[in-house]
C-alpha cells in the first residue's frame, strides 16, 4: 500500500496507530517530544556531568541542562529558516513543514540521552569492554536506549518515536564498518561527520529511521559522495549541539575562574601551539583558525570575573552575542538540505580549543578522570562476574533486577531472530546497556558494593539496584 508523504514521515515502527486520550490534540511529532521529556533516560541526565562533575559547588551545566538548550536551540533554529524561506521544509515535505522545530527539538533533547556515567570521560572505557562485541559509542547507545531501552508501553521496547524524528536523532547514520566508504568529507561539511551512530542490533529501526517515500535509503546529495547523510533536522541538531557547548561552557568556567577570557594573552602562544598540535584541518587553513580566534578573543570580556551585576550583565550579552552569530550561520541550499558558514565554524572551534587548553586538559580534572574510569571499568567487570555462560543467564538473587531485565530482553531478540546474541556479547552489552542508565551517584554507590567498600554503611534502598 502506497503511503502518503505527508504521513510517511509520521509513521512509527511499532505502532501502528498510536490510541489518543480524549482531548489529546497533540500531533505525531509533537508527542515524539513529550515522550522524550518525559522519559526517566531524559531525566537521568540531572545526574551526569557535562564537563566537571555534578556535585561541584560552581552552578555548571550538566547534561540534562545541556540538552535542554540544545533542544531550545535546534527549535529556534528551524523557526528561523522556515520564517525566511516558504519553500524549505528538510525533508519532511511541506505538508509537515510547520513541525520540523518539534523534530529538530526532540533530537536535541535525545542527543546524549545514552551517555555514561561521568560522559566522555568514560567512553574510551566502555570501548575497550565492548570492542569484540559490536563496539562502544556513546550516539550509537542513545540511538539504542531511544529504540530499545527507555520504557513507555507493555507491547513493545524503546519511546518508537515517528521516523521523522529518529532520522533526526542520527548524528552519524552508519555502522562502524561503513565509516567514510568514499571520500573523507571537508572539514566544514556538517552533512556528514567522523564518527559512527548505530549498532548492528538495531538494524530495524536504522533502516526504518533512513528510508525514504520512493522506497530505499536516503540519497546522498552532499559534494564528497561518501555516504550515509545527514537529515537537516540533524544538521541542525547537531549545531545546536557545538553552539550550546561552546557558549554555555565557556559561561560556566569564566564564572568559576578556570577561563581567563579577559586575560588570553598571558598564555596566547602557548594556547596557539595547542591548538596547531590538535587541529585536524588542513595546515594551509591554520592562518584562518588564526583569523578567527582574533575574532573571538576581541569579543571576550576585558576584565576579571568579579560576581557584580554588571559582570552578569555583560557575561550574558556576550553569549547572546555570540549565540545569535552562530544560529544566523545557518544558510538553505535547497528546500531539504542546509549547511552552515565556514568562518563562524572555525570560531566555533577556536571556542573548544579554548575549553580543551584551559579546562578539560587541567591537571586536576585529567586525575579525577582516572578516578572516573577506575569506578566504571571495575563496576563493569564486577556486573559481568555474575554471568553464569552454562546457564545463559544472569546471576539472581543478589545482582540488580533491571540488569537481569535487559539480559532477558537480549534472549527475547534472539528467539525472535531480531539479532542472534552469543553468550558473552549477550552479557556484556547487557552490562553496558544497564551502567549507561545510572546516573553518577549511582554508578559510584554500586561501585561501592560491588567492591566492598561500603558495606559497613551501605542502605537497602536503590531503585537502580533492585
Amino acid at each position: 500500500m502506497t503511503v502518503e508523504p505527508s504521513e510517511f514521515y509520521r509513521q512509527r515502527l511499532r505502532e501502528a496507530s498510536p490510541t489518543r486520550a480524549p482531548g489529546d490534540r497533540r500531533d505525531a511529532f509533537e508527542r515524539d517530544r513529550d515522550r522524550i521529556l518525559y522519559s526517566s533516560a531524559f531525566r537521568r541526565l540531572a545526574g551526569v556531568a557535562q564537563v566537571a562533575a555534578v556535585r561541584e559547588q560552581h552552578l555548571l551545566h550538566n547534561r540534562l541542562t545541556h540538552s535542554l538548550k540544545v533542544g531550545q536551540i535546534g527549535r529556534r533554529l528551524a523557526q528561523r529558516l522556515l520564517d525566511e524561506n516558504s519553500e524549505f521544509h528538510g525533508g519532511l515535505g511541506l505538508d509537515n513543514r510547520q513541525s520540523l522545530p518539534d523534530v529538530v527539538e526532540s533530537a536535541g533533547l535525545a542527543h546524549d540521552i545514552g551517555h555514561p556515567p561521568f560522559g566522555h570521560a568514560v567512553e574510551e572505557v566502555l570501548r575497550r569492554r565492548m570492542s569484540a562485541f559490536g563496539g562502544f559509542e556513546g550516539n550509537a547507545q542513545s540511538f539504542r536506549v531511544i529504540t530499545k531501552l527507555a520504557v513507555r508501553a507493555e507491547e513493545y521496547d524503546g519511546l518508537d518515536l515517528t521516523r521523522a524524528t529518529l532520522n533526526a536523532i542520527l548524528k552519524y547514520p552508519r555502522y562502524v564498518t561503513t565509516v567514510h566508504e568514499g571520500n573523507p568529507p571537508l572539514w566544514h561539511d556538517r552533512s556528514h561527520g567522523e564518527k559512527w551512530g548505530v549498532y548492528r542490533s538495531e538494524k530495524s529501526d536504522f533502516e526504518f529511521a533512513r528510508s525514504h517515500p520512493g522506497g530505499g535509503e536516503v540519497a546522498d546529495e552532499s559534494p564528497c559522495g561518501c555516504g550515509q547523510m545527514r537529515s537537516a533536522a540533524a544538521v541542525l541538531m547537531d549545531w545546536a549541539d557545538d553552539i550550546s557547548y561552546v557558549t554555555h561552557d565557556v559561561y560556566d568556567y569564566f564564572r568559576a575562574g578556570l577561563m581567563p577570557l579577559d586575560a588570553l594573552s598571558d598564555r596566547e602562544q602557548k594556547f596557539l601551539e595547542y591548538a596547531a598540535s590538535n587541529l585536524k584541518w588542513p595546515e594551509d587553513q591554520w592562518p584562518d583558525f588564526e583569523t578567527a580566534y582574533g575574532v573571538i578573543k576581541k569579543d571576550m570580556p576585558k576584565k576579571a570575573w568579579g560576581e557584580t551585576r554588571v559582570d552578569r550583565v555583560q557575561l550574558y550579552q556576550m553569549l547572546n552575542e555570540l549565540i545569535t552569530r552562530f544560529m544566523n550561520a545557518v544558510e538553505v541550499t535547497s528546500p531539504s538540505t542546509v549547511t552552515v558558514r565556514a568562518e563562524e565554524q572555525r570560531q566555533a572551534e577556536v571556542l573548544k580549543k579554548l575549553t580543551f587548553f584551559h579546562v578539560i586538559e587541567r591537571p586536576k580534572l585529567a586525575l579525577a578522570q582516572e578516578g572516573q574510569k577506575k569506578i566504571v571499568g571495575k563496576l563493569f567487570d564486577g556486573l559481568l562476574k555474575v554471568y553464569e555462560p552454562k546457564a545463559g543467564r544472569m546471576g539472581s538473587g543478589k545482582w540488580p533486577i533491571l540488569l537481569q531485565e535487559f539480559h532477558a530482553r537480549l534472549m527475547r531478540e534472539c528467539d525472535a531472530g531480531e539479532y542472534l546474541w552469543a553468550d558473552e556479547e549477550r552479557a556484556s552489552r547487557a552490562v553496558c546497556d544497564y551502567v549507561c542508565l545510572l546516573t553518577e551517584d549511582q554508578a559510584v554507590d554500586l561501585y561501592s558494593r560491588v567492591t566492598g567498600l561500603s558495606v559497613s554503611q551501605g542502605s537497602i534502598f536503590g531503585a537502580w539496584f533492585d
